[in-house]
């Protein structure tokens, strides 16, 4: 079942390039790629995989990891509102996964010409590398001011070439 699960996933990624799919990296605390995890496994240029941090930007206990995770947000204890409107923290690489959809929102409203594997690189180059090299913290002020940047040149280039 998890084999075709995976190959319908990479069929819709592959048909839908102009969409950006967000997707959480797992809660094993392992390398996502080796277990074969889907879609956190799955490689594709309008694919971005997302990682766990807390607050203080180290590693959630519980994150996935391994070369597909491109990028970690804050998943831990994340107020979140349930049905009937109360609060509670809730933690995951899917309490992530929406700051990275939310930054990729902002990104977009900025540069909305921009394709999905521009948006993924803009995310992933912006974004802070802690000292031991592996987690990749978004940073929204630097990747909204990249997206501003590439607007800027996309329109200087624009107007000089009539």
């Amino acid at each position: 079942m998890s084999e075709i699960e995976k190959r319908g996933l990479e069929k819709a990624f592959a048909w839908a390039p102009e969409i950006l799919f967000v997707t959480a990296g797992g809660n094993a605390n392992n390398d996502a790629t080796f277990n074969e995890f889907i879609p956190s496994s799955i490689r594709f240029p309008n694919l971005i995989t997302v990682g766990a941090v807390d607050k203080a930007g180290d590693e959630a206990p519980f994150t996935s990891y391994g070369p597909t995770v491109v990028v970690h947000a804050n998943g831990y204890e994340v107020d979140s509102y349930v049905p009937g409107g109360e609060r509670m923290k809730f933690s995951g690489t899917s309490m992530a996964s929406p700051n990275v959809v939310n930054l990729a929102a902002k990104i977009l409203a900025a540069n909305p010409g921009l394709k999905p594997a521009e948006v993924i690189r803009i995310i992933r180059d912006t974004a802070d590398a802690t000292e031991d090299g592996r987690r990749h913290l978004i940073n929204p002020v630097k990747a909204f001011t990249a997206s501003q940047s590439a607007l800027a040149a996309n329109s200087s280039a624009a107007s000089h070439n009539p």
